[in-house]
């Protein structure tokens, strides 16, 4: 089926490296679509794209996008009873971006550039749930087994090099004014030889700030960072870039906002706007 999106990358730091997934059309009768995708065998759907309402075209940005691998998009179709009507298209890309990325799912605006030390991810576990049961008159066990897990407590650790990304780092993981779920999102270099799946979900419940220049002046910090692979939270969750806040602060009233946006699709793809109230 045709439909396939059109993907643009935009690799500035306004907030971190990101690609904006475009479909300017749509089966006959679609009111809603649920975005995917896949990358290294697994699909995720994209967040703020799940059963998203669309009056014929659809535009996200998708902030957990990969590096360095190919990536394919792609969307399931429903019509009005929410009965499915196909997927469209595909289309896929690559964003090779060197620097690692590490955000909250839930709120990419506060995302850093980060570097892994040394110590990161040097022993990657994934355990089978099981145990041994020795039964009489049996010389050798009997396995009784779940199923594998994912990664399991591997070491994150980090460095920064400025106060500013290590307060952001922290906020991530919530502060004494703020309460937020402690899952970060690790979006590997390109040339990042680490073994660990792409994107990377982490259970952050271990964080431990090691002081590297700063009490001699500097601003280099480091954190101990202890993970184990989790799913993101829900995809319909999120907090939007580009809000309707920042359009009202831009545009002085809504005459001024529809003479220099034709459609409600342009307006919706105005992320140049996106902070601006």
């Amino acid at each position: 089926m045709p439909y396939a999106p059109t993907l643009t990358p935009y690799l500035d730091e306004n907030p971190a490296p990101r690609v904006e997934v475009l479909f300017n059309s749509f089966a006959s009768g679609t009111t809603a679509v649920t975005v995917y995708r896949l990358a290294q065998g697994r699909e995720f759907r994209v967040r703020g794209a799940v059963r998203a309402a669309t009056a014929g075209s659809l535009t996200r940005v998708d902030n957990e996008i990969p590096f360095g691998i190919d990536v394919t998009y792609r969307a399931e179709m429903f019509n009005a009873a929410g009965l499915s009507l196909g997927y469209t298209d595909s289309a896929k890309i690559r964003v090779n971006v060197d620097s690692m990325w590490v955000h909250n799912p839930l709120d990419p605006r506060g995302a850093i550039r980060a570097m892994f030390r040394a110590t990161a991810a040097r022993s990657i576990a994934r355990p089978t749930e099981g145990e041994v049961f020795y039964p009489m008159g049996r010389r050798v066990g009997v396995v009784i087994a779940g199923q594998r897990r994912g990664v399991s407590e591997v070491a994150l650790d980090l460095v920064v090099d400025d106060v500013a990304t290590a307060d952001a780092f922290q906020a991530m993981l919530g502060d004494y004014a703020s309460t937020t779920v402690p899952t970060l999102c690790f979006r590997l270099g390109s040339k990042d030889r680490v073994r660990l799946p792409r994107p990377f979900f982490a259970a952050t419940l271990d964080v431990e700030e090691q002081d590297q220049t700063y009490a001699i002046g500097g601003e280099t910090i480091a954190y101990r960072v202890k993970g184990d692979e989790v799913s993101p939270p829900a995809p319909g969750l999120l907090i939007p870039l580009l809000t309707r806040a920042d359009l009202n602060a831009y545009y002085a009233t809504r005459a001024a906002l529809k003479a220099d946006n034709l459609t409600r699709l342009a307006v919706n793809r105005r992320y140049d706007l996106a902070g601006t109230a």
